[in-house]
């Protein structure tokens, strides 16, 4: 009885975690003082995270590499091939996450606070979990084009008055394979040449284009992500979104690296993320937490209905890449 009671008094929970299991975290991070992290997020967001970070755990040392896409990707296994493992921990893209995951990159950590993640953005075998959503929205210059007038479903979108005015990122095939998925290859591929018929304008990169937007360059962007648009609204420019039903929306999971050289404080970083506090942050920056009971402030989200991403869609990324420039053609130099 007496090896009872001191068994139980070890594994004290506070807030869901073993006290014994949190002490020894933090023991071994302090050891450790230095965290290594890759990320996709813009460079001043990652800073306010890292910084709130290093204020609750001052002995912990961060070190950011910032890249995007496929350039993050590539930074990672030019390293592994080289039998260098930088990362402790990295954030981007789910294809990104789950070719990781493949190429087992990533290590198995279930965060206690994985728990209060909403179900579809974790990895079910416990290898990653989405920091935030990143919902497909249709965004528009507010003084071009009244909210009326904007295209709020397929056919909309093949109206001729939008030939030559509307802009789209060149570079993510994502939403075009999940419509053909969804419309069926042949009834896909049909639509999407008439869509390619309306000659957009072509950029690489969704800040460049919604800020061209904003700049009044052109009406209209097809798919940019729901944070670029609120990001520029908030600061007062004259930019909106409206979200076609159902919305495609893309995530953006935290793993953490096999072999990386600072494990506790990669674990201690991705516990903090996911926390309440740290879920906070990454709502005041307008993006979408993935945290259940985190308030954002971007209206309208309740009315949202998500469809996310197949995450094994990284499997035909370069196939379904060629298709989608052989339509739609290649980005204004």
């Amino acid at each position: 009885m007496h090896f009872l009671l001191l068994f139980l008094s070890a594994l004290t929970v506070s807030g869901g975690v073993a006290v014994a299991d949190q002490e020894a975290l933090i023991a071994g991070a302090k050891k450790e003082g230095s965290l290594v992290f890759y990320t996709s997020m813009t460079a001043d967001q990652a800073q306010k995270v890292l910084a709130a970070f290093k204020t609750k755990y001052p002995f912990i040392q961060p070190q950011i590499f910032r890249a995007v896409g496929e350039r993050l990707l590539t930074k990672i296994m030019t390293e592994a091939q080289a039998g260098r493992y930088e990362f402790d921990a990295v954030q981007s893209a789910e294809s990104q996450a789950y070719f990781l995951k493949k190429k087992n990159l990533l290590l198995k950590y279930v965060s206690p606070e994985v728990k209060n993640i909403q179900k579809p953005f974790f990895d079910p075998e416990g290898y990653w979990a989405a920091v935030y959503i990143m919902p497909n929205v249709i965004a528009y210059n507010t003084l071009m084009v009244k909210r009326s007038d904007v295209p709020k479903n397929d056919d909309d979108l093949l109206n001729p008055k939008w030939k030559g005015k509307i802009a789209m990122d060149s570079t993510k095939p994502e939403w075009f394979a999940w419509k053909l998925k969804r419309m069926g290859k042949e009834k896909g591929l049909a639509y999407m040449k008439k869509l390619g018929a309306q000659e957009f304008r072509l950029y690489a990169g969704l800040s460049l284009i919604t800020n061209l937007l904003a700049a009044g360059e052109f009406p209209l962007v097809l798919n940019t992500y729901l944070h670029n648009a609120e990001e520029i609204k908030r600061k007062g420019g004259p930019v909106d979104w409206i979200a076609q039903d159902p919305v495609f929306t893309k995530f953006q999971p935290l793993g953490i690296g096999a072999r990386a050289s600072h494990p506790n404080a990669a674990k201690l970083f991705a516990d903090f993320v996911f926390s309440e506090e740290g879920q906070k942050i990454i709502a005041s920056f307008g993006r979408v937490p993935t945290r259940r009971g985190v308030a954002t402030k971007v209206e309208g989200l309740e009315k949202l209905n998500y469809v996310i991403d197949d995450i094994g869609a990284g499997d035909d990324f370069n196939k379904n890449y060629e298709l989608f420039r052989a339509i739609f053609g290649t980005p204004r130099s």
